[in-house]
C-alpha cells in the first residue's frame, strides 16, 4: 500500500516574455496535514499517481513510455547550493526522500529543471512515499494548465489547494520519477538508478525530463535501430540502409555508438514490414536468421511467412480474452494455397 508521508507543488512556468524563469510554490502538505479531510483528499490524489508510476513495466522491451535510468558521474559531483550547503543531484533526491525539507529540496529541483534546455511549463509534485517497506522519492507531472502560477498561498490555506483548484492540479501522471530504482520480484533497491515514466512513449520521451536530475539516456531498441539505419543510409547514395534485400540478410550485426564511444548491437531492435496493408513488426534478428520469419516471393507477388507449431486466435485481452478456433486440425494445407 503507497503511503504517503509529505508533498511539495511548485508551478514552474516557461515563456519567451519570462527572462529569469524561476518555480513559484503552489503548497506544501506534511504528516499533520495529510490527517485533515483536505490532507486526505490531497494525499488519495498523490497515491492514486503514484500507484499508476509505480505500476509501469520498466525492464520491458515492449515498453517505450517508462524506462531505468542510470545516474552520470555528475550526479555525484555537480553541486547545487542549498541554504549555504552544496548539494549533489543524489543528496537532493536523497533528502526528498528522507523528508528533509521538502519544500527547499523542491525549490532547487524545479530550479534545474527550469534551466535545463527544451523544458516546458510543468507542475511539479514532490513526495516522500513508502512501498514495499522502503521509501521511496517521486516527482510527478501534471498537465500544466494556465492559472497555477497564480494561487495565492497568502489568502488561501495550503491544503485547500489541492481540493479547491481542480482546474490547475489535475489527478493525471503526464511525467514521473521514481527514485530509487527498485525491483519488486527480487526486492532489490537501486540507488544507483531512477526509474522514469513519460507518457507517449518513444515519440514524446523528453530529454530534458531525465537531464535535468543528470541521468544517462535510456535508448529503447528500436530508438537505436533507427538511428543506426540512419547512420548506414546517410553513408549510402540510395535512402536505404542496404542496397538489396540478400546484403541486409548476409550483413554483419548492425552496431550503433553510443555517447561512450562504445559499440553496441542493436540486432534486437524491431523493423516494421508492411505487406498486404498490415504492418508487423518482427526483430531484425529473426528476419535475418529465424526460420520462424520469412520474406519470400512468387514473380511480382511477395509473401510474409510466419511459423509456430502451436499459434493462437484470440479476441480480447487479460481475464476477458477468449480463443476464437478451439482446434486448427483442418487448417489448409500450405501446399493446397500455393
Amino acid at each position: 500500500m503507497v503511503d504517503v508521508e509529505s508533498v511539495a507543488v511548485f508551478s514552474c512556468e516557461m515563456g519567451e516574455e519570462i527572462e529569469n524563469p524561476a518555480p513559484d510554490l503552489v503548497g506544501t502538505l506534511d504528516e499533520d496535514d495529510l490527517v485533515t479531510d483536505a490532507g486526505a483528499e490531497a494525499e488519495r490524489i498523490v497515491a492514486s499517481m503514484l500507484r499508476d508510476t509505480l505500476g509501469r513495466r520498466y525492464n520491458s522491451d515492449d515498453t517505450k513510455n517508462a524506462r531505468n535510468h542510470i545516474f552520470t558521474d555528475a550526479a555525484r559531483s555537480a553541486s547545487v547550493n542549498l541554504e549555504g550547503e552544496d548539494r549533489t543531484t543524489v543528496e537532493l533526491l536523497e533528502r526528498v526522500r528522507d523528508g528533509s525539507d521538502i519544500e527547499s529540496v523542491g525549490e532547487s529541483l524545479s530550479q534545474l529543471y527550469l534551466n535545463e534546455a527544451r523544458s516546458v511549463s510543468d507542475l511539479l509534485i514532490y513526495t516522500q512515499f513508502s512501498e514495499y517497506d522502503e521509501t521511496f522519492a517521486a516527482i510527478l507531472k501534471t498537465p500544466y494548465l494556465e492559472g497555477a502560477h497564480e494561487i495565492d498561498l497568502d489568502h488561501e490555506d495550503t491544503e485547500a489547494v489541492f481540493t479547491e483548484n481542480e482546474r490547475v492540479i489535475q489527478e493525471e501522471t503526464d511525467k514521473s520519477v521514481v527514485y530509487p530504482k527498485y525491483d519488486k520480484y527480487e526486492e532489490l533497491i537501486d540507488e544507483d538508478s531512477a526509474q522514469l515514466y513519460q507518457e507517449g512513449g518513444a515519440q514524446h520521451y523528453a530529454k530534458y525530463w531525465y537531464g535535468f536530475l543528470n541521468l544517462k539516456a535510456a535508448p529503447h531498441p528500436d530508438e537505436l535501430v533507427e538511428s543506426a539505419i540512419k547512420q548506414r543510409a546517410s553513408e549510402n547514395e540510395t535512402s536505404a540502409a542496404y542496397p538489396t534485400y540478400q546484403d541486409f540478410t548476409d550483413g554483419g550485426p548492425i552496431t550503433l555508438d553510443d555517447a561512450d564511444g562504445t559499440e553496441v548491437d542493436v540486432d534486437q531492435g524491431d523493423v516494421s514490414v508492411r505487406i498486404a496493408g498490415k504492418s508487423i513488426r518482427v526483430s531484425i534478428s529473426e528476419l535475418r536468421e529465424s526460420d520462424n520469419v520469412q520474406l519470400a516471393r512468387d514473380g511480382d507477388q511477395f509473401y510474409l511467412l510466419l511459423s509456430d507449431l502451436q499459434p493462437e486466435l484470440t479476441v480480447g485481452s487479460g481475464n476477458g480474452k477468449r480463443s476464437l478456433v478451439d482446434d486448427l486440425s483442418n487448417v489448409p494445407d500450405i501446399r493446397d494455397l500455393f
